[in-house]
């Protein structure tokens, strides 16, 4: 991006088989599992040369799982869940025909779901709860990547990579009975992702991780002047 440039990302995240962690009294650290996925849109502003800003909000679902002394419990919930982030990225290295671009991008994300089913259950009663899962997310990633694009090409082809620390930290409560359980997860993670710039300012773009669970996204980028 160049200096005073804005884009508009519309994208699809999920994740599956995601590592949280839950401290209860008397039962140590209890292990949770979530997957879901939102709808997201994004806003990048780059004031600067080498500086971008960005704020995204999305919906979408999550399910929990977890484990109990005789038990996995499963909670769901039919109200869409809530999803913001704040970031800054800012570049190194510039992409060059020399040597490919290096940047770090930190980012503090709020993940907010309801539940109001557990499974399993003797009967229908026993499966109603009323429970709130919220998940503060700090990420710090350093990536590095290459726009290819020969004169006769019409499509841009820019692969990128890196590594991302990731905290978790969520916590669940229960909103009939008042209890609460709370934790943090570290994961260090490898990514991959590619961006293909169609149009002058359409592109598309793909991106994936693979430690503590499996995360990804793809969507549409559209950049204003």
């Amino acid at each position: 991006m160049s200096e005073k440039t804005c884009d508009v990302q519309a994208y699809y995240q999920g994740v599956q088989a995601q590592g949280l962690n839950f401290a209860l009294a008397g039962a140590g650290n209890v292990a949770g599992e979530g997957k879901g996925g939102a709808g997201m849109v994004k806003l990048v502003y780059q004031p600067y040369e080498s500086v971008q800003y960005y704020a995204a909000f999305g919906l979408g679902d999550y399910t929990l799982s977890v484990d109990s002394v005789s038990r996995t419990n499963v909670l769901t919930g039919e109200q869409l869940g809530q999803l913001y982030q704040l970031g800054l990225k800012a570049v190194l290295w510039p992409d060059t025909v020399a040597a490919p671009g290096l940047a770090t991008d930190l980012s503090f994300g709020w993940q907010k779901y309801w539940f109001n089913e557990s499974r399993p259950a003797r009967d229908s009663a026993e499966g109603q709860i009323d429970g709130q899962l919220n998940i503060l997310q700090t990420q710090l990633a350093v990536e590095t990547g290459h726009l290819f694009k020969p004169k006769d090409w019409r499509v841009g082809v820019e692969p990128y990579g890196g590594v991302k620390w990731l905290r978790l930290q969520s916590w669940l409560k229960d909103r009939q009975g008042g209890g609460r359980a709370g934790g943090i997860k570290d994961t260090v993670t490898p990514f991959l992702g590619v961006h293909l710039q169609v149009y002058e300012k359409e592109g598309l773009f793909a991106e994936a991780s693979f430690i503590n669970g499996w995360q990804y996204g793809a969507g549409l980028i559209v950049r204003f002047k």
